[in-house]
């Protein structure tokens, strides 16, 4: 049995060195690996300075300020533009309250005005009428008194 289990014994054992071998290889595969990549991309540009990135935060820090400030100083704007436009819409309801009542005046004034304009016709037409009616007597009383006066021998008439 001494043979059996020094075959045992060796076969192990080269299981062993086999396994051993192969990790070795791998290992070796590995660090063969990461040199030719570190070959073939070298680090060309420095990485940024701890001291860069800090003036880029205080400047970006700055901008968003100065952002903050620019926004606050629309927010006002655009509070004071809605101010304005409550106010102008007011004015305009106003305005167009004030619109109806002047067209409800214009509407009473006009037909005022027709109603004037009726009188006006119908009194001028009277005064027409009474215009020819006075010439009328007046042209009576011209050939009546011309036809007195020459019957009492073309002397004057003296009512006294």
């Amino acid at each position: 049995m001494s043979g059996d289990l020094l075959r045992r014994l060796l076969r192990r054992a080269v299981v062993l060195a086999a396994t051993i071998a192969v990790i070795g290889v791998a290992v070796g595969t590995v660090k063969v690996a990461a040199d030719w990549r570190a070959a073939a991309a070298p680090l060309d540009v420095a990485p940024v300075a701890i001291d860069t990135i800090n003036a880029q935060l205080v400047a970006e820090t700055d901008r968003a300020d100065v952002l903050s400030g620019q926004v606050g100083s629309a927010a006002d704007q655009i509070a004071s533009l809605k101010a304005a436009l409550a106010e102008a819409s007011d004015h305009i309801a106003t305005d167009a309250q004030t619109a109806a009542q002047l067209r409800d005046q214009l509407a009473a004034a006009t037909s005022k005005l027709e109603t004037l304009q009726g009188q006006l016709k119908a009194a001028q037409t009277r005064l027409a009428e009474l215009n020819k009616a006075a010439a009328r007597q007046a042209a009576a009383n011209a050939a009546a008194a011309a036809a007195t006066s020459g019957g009492y021998g073309g002397g004057e008439h003296d009512d006294d």
